[in-house]
């Protein structure tokens, strides 16, 4: 928890800092021109880097379909690096209300999830003027499974999960954009073995390799705001419930009116507060997945 507070305060300082040092400039002996602040465009190619949210959304009557597909478990050859194995998919749109305010609908396949989003820009960076980004992402989701997994006192409320997150992100040039983005979810109702809520931060970038095809990887770590005595397995690790830190990292194709990003994960579900809360896998248990974004 310390390591996560000082990572932050490190980045809130930095941030200060080199606002103010864009901030200050010598007053000029002779009346000059003002400097337009132009707003900063294409940091991100697309409204997701791989498994987190980016600053990114469509403009004002504006539509972008996705597809997230997440393939099996990467084992052996013999079922072709997880091809074979179970295979988990969302399908999402998103709308511009405004140039700033998206919202959107997703179902994912797993435990039939069904996700309302909000997502609204609060700040953008500007040449000659604001350093960074600031958006705020926000949802509601509805969890399809069936009755008897919330047990004996079931009601509605039950299947209903949070997430808020602020995303601060900056491009540094051309070729390098990168984001912060601390969050907080919570569960009516989770498994016995795991924490109603939870506080963590996403930290990811995007590196622009040769035209439209570029490098990405992002790292998230989680704290769960209940502590368990999580059982032993023979060697000594925690069982399935310890949430544990999550990355990804991978490859993008824009293509203007579509983008495709092809990359390796260790989150097997997708929407938001379900990958990171029940995340317990690690480099050893890496999946291979890719998103299909269609913008129109």
């Amino acid at each position: 928890m310390l390591k996560k507070i000082a990572f932050v305060l490190s980045l809130v300082l930095i941030i200060s800092i080199n606002f103010a040092v864009s901030q200050e400039v010598e007053t000029p002996a002779v009346e000059t021109p003002s400097v337009a602040k132009t707003p900063v465009a294409d940091a991100f190619a697309c409204s997701m880097l791989i498994e987190t949210q980016t600053i990114n959304q469509p403009t004002k009557k504006s539509k972008e379909f996705i597809i997230h597909h997440r393939i099996g478990t990467i084992k052996k050859l013999s079922d072709l690096f997880g091809v074979y194995g179970p295979a988990n998919t969302r399908l999402g749109i998103n709308y511009g209300i405004t140039d700033k305010l998206m919202i959107g609908f997703g179902t994912e396949k797993f435990n039939k999830m069904q996700e309302f989003l909000l997502k609204y820009s609060i700040l953008q960076q500007k040449e000659n003027g604001m350093p960074f980004f600031l958006t705020y992402y926000g949802n509601v989701v509805i969890c399809g499974r069936e009755k008897a997994y919330f047990g004996d006192n079931y009601n509605f409320a039950s299947r209903l999960s949070y997430f808020h997150q602020l995303i601060i992100a900056r491009k540094f040039s051309e070729r390098l954009s990168m984001e912060i983005a601390p969050y907080f979810l919570h569960f009516n109702k989770v498994d016995s073995l795991y924490s109603n809520q939870a506080i963590g931060a996403s930290i990811g970038g995007r590196f622009k390799i040769w035209n439209e095809i570029s490098f990405m990887a992002e790292f998230n770590y989680v704290s769960p705001l209940e502590s368990f005595d999580y059982p032993k397995n023979a060697d000594g690790e925690d069982v399935p419930g310890a949430s544990k830190p999550g990355f990804a990292f991978g490859f993008e194709k824009n293509g203007g009116t579509h983008a495709f990003q092809l990359f390796a994960t260790t989150y097997n579900n997708i929407i938001a507060q379900k990958n990171y809360l029940y995340n317990h896998r690690d480099f050893n248990s890496l999946l291979i997945g890719f998103n299909i974004t269609v913008r129109f």
